[in-house]
């Protein structure tokens, strides 16, 4: 039996059959199928060629717009004429269309396979850098168009601008990205209306596109990452993910350029992705990750291979299964990745030099790290106690009851706050150690939380991953990467099951390339960066009172309220400094790590480096 058609996409030559006979079409995807005229010559069919009198609804549309049915009829009234007209036609035997159509598949075969080499070709091209963007460029240019970086197109930044860009700009946005191949084309494009939350760097939406030639490796379900609008609500994310974190977008689009084949993960194949480094506006393109939950669908049981969530931030009591799996296997993970730097996967030292962050001083140089022996290294004493003083009276009084109880008691306030001002007076010496030994530094993600990879099991139960949102992926201490995978977890998986963690970061490390790690440096490393990240959610504590005002956090009960387990303002901002500042005032207490810092002081600021401990003078800022 004669195998039927796409005919939704129907295109190059097809045989069908008329009568008795079969007869060779050749279907053009933009125009449709050829035909021969009285006089001999090709032309183009379509139903509007038909005579008035014709009973068939003639529709006045091009040939992309046709419906399946439509284009089916097209096609087998363009046989019969050839057919008819085969004694007027010089035409071609059918041995020589079948040789052509021979021909245009290798030929497109050819092409196909260029797309499997394309992170090749991109990585073959001169390195691109980023010059640092001014707050006042961003907020006078935001809504200037600007050719990218990386493929020089003009580009949208948001949906709409996207949708009005339509099919034709994607087309080319793809063939400079070497993600679809110059025969083929994007015929039509829609933004969906789902709504996509979450993360608190960008905004995201669905879009579904159709392709001239479909075949099961081109996706049509596809997603997007665009910066946040400079509007009321988002302005101060905008600005944070674009001056206060750049490169970090820019580092997410590059990482998909040039690494998506070296990675020792899955991760959503890249369609397009280029950002300006004029206004920082950006645009990241790539398959969409098949959740069996987008949209709020539940599910109860999953076949091997379906894709749990997706997964909020802060939100581990979500997860399908046991939070230590799922970490441990982020553990896994991450020390794939950084293994493949130290093996050399990633490429040379020199192109990953060139083409990734790496550390912004040489290691060892404690000037150059910014280290000040007379004085703190970090905020000025006055600014960053008056940023304690507020985050205080949050965590003791105005959201006491999201915290634990021992928050609101003098002694620990007092703990609290002389370990923090110790941390910024020692917080440049600190990240001077944390990067001195290049055992500790390799290329990794920046932020691997539960909800930036997604999750399935095989056959036989096993959890497997793939990684998603790459921004800030670099060279830097591994040890500080990793607090930034534990800061928004449950407190309780941390304390039970902190040592795990770490070491099967350390075996899946050393068994990808990388060097032995020594137990309790990483450890160290971990928890002194924990009390870098509480610092920077103690100063986020007005953006908390921007979102619920101080006078209605008695009404917030507790995380499930709606105000918190929501994403408000289409982002987690809210619910990720409460879950990571939590952490932080626990790890003080209950972990100790304030001993740390202690031990840093001692074994490494004075015995080390041979330097004098700080005064409280100096900490404190004190004349």
């Amino acid at each position: 039996a004669q195998e039927e058609p796409a005919w939704d996409r129907i295109d190059g030559m097809v045989m069908l059959t008329v009568g008795d006979q079969q007869e060779l079409v050749e279907v053009d995807p933009e125009m449709g199928p050829r035909v021969y005229t009285y006089h001999g010559e090709m032309s183009f069919f379509s139903l509007k060629n038909l005579v008035s009198s014709s009973t068939l609804e003639v529709p006045q549309k091009q040939w992309k717009d046709y419906t399946s049915s439509e284009k089916k009829v097209a096609c087998y009234m363009a046989a019969k004429q050839n057919q008819s007209l085969r004694a007027f036609a010089n035409q071609a035997s059918v041995e020589e269309l079948l040789a052509k159509q021979e021909e245009a598949k290798k030929a497109e075969e050819a092409l196909i396979k260029q797309l499997d080499e394309r992170c090749e070709a991109e990585r073959k091209k001169a390195s691109i850098s980023w010059s640092p963007v001014p707050l006042e460029a961003v907020t006078e240019k935001h809504k200037k168009k600007s050719p990218g970086m990386f493929y020089g197109l003009e580009f949208p930044w948001t949906a709409q601008m996207l949708q009005d860009f339509g099919a034709k700009w994607l087309t080319e946005a793809f063939h400079r990205a070497g993600s679809l191949e110059s025969t083929n084309r994007v015929t039509s494009l829609k933004v969906e209306d789902t709504k996509v939350t979450g993360g608190n760097n960008a905004g995201k939406f669905l879009l579904t596109v159709r392709y001239a030639k479909e075949r099961e490796s081109l996706h049509t379900k596809l997603f997007a990452k665009v910066p946040f609008p400079m509007t009321k609500e988002t302005k101060q994310d905008r600005l944070s993910s674009s001056v206060l974190k750049q490169p970090m977008d820019f580092c997410e689009i590059n990482t998909y350029r040039l690494a998506e084949t070296k990675l020792p993960t899955q991760t959503p194949k890249f369609y397009y992705g280029d950002i300006s480094n004029e206004t920082t506006n950006y645009i990241i393109i790539t398959e969409r990750v098949p959740f069996v939950g987008m949209g709020g669908r539940k599910k109860a049981h999953l076949k091997p291979y379906e894709v749990e969530g997706p997964y909020d931030k802060c939100k581990d009591y979500e997860l399908r299964g046991d939070p230590k799996e799922y970490y441990s296997l982020i553990m896994e993970v991450s020390g794939r990745i950084a293994g493949a730097d130290k093996s050399g996967r990633m490429g040379t030292k020199d192109f990953v030099l060139h083409n990734f962050p790496t550390l912004r001083a040489p290691p060892g140089d404690m000037r150059a790290w910014g280290a000040n022996p007379t004085g703190p290294s970090g905020s000025a004493p006055q600014a960053r106690q008056s940023q304690l003083r507020i985050g205080i009276q949050f965590f003791s009084q105005t959201a006491a009851h999201f915290f634990p109880s021992y928050a609101v008691k003098q002694e620990f306030i007092d703990k609290f706050t002389d370990t923090l001002m110790k941390f910024s007076a020692y917080m440049m010496e600190i990240e001077c150690w944390k990067h001195e030994d290049l055992n500790y530094v390799a290329l990794s993600h920046a932020n691997l939380n539960v909800d930036n990879a997604y999750y399935w099991r095989d056959e036989a139960g096993k959890l497997c991953c793939g990684v998603l949102d790459w921004g800030g992926f670099g060279q830097s201490c591994l040890g500080h990467k990793l607090w930034w995978y534990f800061n928004c977890s449950e407190f309780e998986l941390l304390k039970d099951h902190f040592e795990h963690f770490l070491k099967t970061f350390i075996d899946s490390y050393h068994e990808s390339g990388g060097p032995k790690l020594d137990l309790q440096t990483l450890e160290r490393m971990v928890k002194l960066t924990c009390l870098q990240n509480l610092s920077v959610m103690v100063a986020a504590v007005p953006d908390c009172l921007r979102q619920i005002p101080a006078q209605d956090w008695a009404s917030v009960k507790d995380r499930k309220d709606w105000r918190i387990d929501d994403n408000l303002g289409d982002k987690s901002t809210l619910r990720t400094t409460l879950r990571s500042m939590d952490n932080g005032l626990r790890m003080i207490e209950e972990i100790g790590i304030d001993r740390d810092l202690q031990w840093f002081i001692d074994e490494i600021w004075v015995k080390k480096y041979h330097q004098e401990p700080k005064t409280r003078a100096m900490i404190f800022g004190e004349d």
